[in-house]
Parts: structure tokens; C-alpha cells; sequence
């Protein structure tokens, strides 16, 4: 079983990442998926203080969202063991390489066109520390596709 890491902004649109993964002829096998969402570690000392206490972070991710998530885990049993959402705290490569150590991924998919919304001041955009990181990298193309994945996402293809 592979685990991968799909880098997201909550946005619907970004879980079509998640559809076009799933649909990647590389990845044969069943997948755990952590949607990862980054954020550059504060240099407030208070904002450190609680960083345990960061549930705040996860308020941005909306029940459509949520939805989506739950309906894709339905749809495709057998290509997808789980799906979780996780924020990474951190701005270098050592450290991501840690978060991926101790996540145990395999592969990073990801869409180089994809234009990350930042949900708080404390975001970052995950290319850069993604194409470091020396994990192995599954590029997506997205782009021009994005609403007719959107739909196919609401609607799993019909079984013969």
C-alpha cells in the first residue's frame, strides 16, 4: 500500500489532485492519501507556545470540503484505504523530510501549475520544499481540466 502526500489549500478545487492521483496509471496499488496543507513556523514566542493547540488551522477546511473527501472514499474503495488532512509547521527541507519519515510516504503528487491560496498569513506555497524534499514526485496536470474533474468527482463513473 502506498502512501502519498497531495499537498492542498482546502479548496475543492485543490482535491482535484486527489481524483487525478487516483486515476494515475503509476500507482497500481491501494493508497492511504494525507492531504497536507503548509505553514511557515511563527517566530511569535507565544504562537510556538501553543502551537500544539493549533486547531484553529483546521477551521479553514470547509464541510464541502469535508464532503468531497468522504464522497471519494466511496467512490473508489479499492483504490483508497484512507484519506486525513494534516498541517505541516515548518519552512525546511530537514524538516519535511521528518514529516515525511514519520508519515512513511512514498510519493508526492502534485500539480506544479496549481496556484496554492494561502488561508492565513502563516501559509506557504509547497512546491519549493516538495521538489527538494527527495521524495519520489508523481507531477499532475490539473490545469485545464479542473471543472470537468470537479464533475467527475460528484459522479463516479458508472460500473458495467
Amino acid at each position: 500500500m502506498k502512501n502519498i502526500l497531495i499537498p492542498t489549500d482546502f479548496s475543492v478545487r485543490s482535491l482535484d489532485m486527489v481524483k487525478e492521483a487516483i486515476n494515475n496509471v503509476q500507482l497500481h496499488e491501494p493508497m492511504n492519501i494525507l492531504l497536507v496543507h503548509f505553514f511557515k513556523m511563527s517566530d511569535n514566542m507565544q504562537e510556538l507556545m501553543m502551537l500544539s493547540r493549533r486547531m484553529k488551522d483546521y477551521e479553514h477546511i470547509s464541510e464541502e470540503y469535508r464532503n468531497i473527501i468522504s464522497q471519494l472514499q466511496k467512490n473508489y474503495p479499492a483504490r483508497i484505504n484512507n484519506i486525513r488532512v494534516e498541517c505541516f509547521y515548518g519552512s525546511t527541507v530537514a524538516v519535511f523530510k521528518n514529516f515525511l519519515f514519520g508519515n512513511n510516504i512514498s510519493v508526492i503528487a502534485y500539480d506544479e501549475h496549481y496556484r496554492f491560496v494561502k488561508v492565513n498569513r502563516n501559509s506557504i506555497d509547497p512546491l519549493n520544499i516538495i521538489k527538494k524534499s527527495g521524495c519520489t514526485l508523481l507531477p499532475l496536470n490539473t490545469g485545464s481540466r479542473e471543472e470537468n474533474l470537479r464533475i467527475k468527482i460528484l459522479r463516479p463513473a458508472a460500473t458495467a
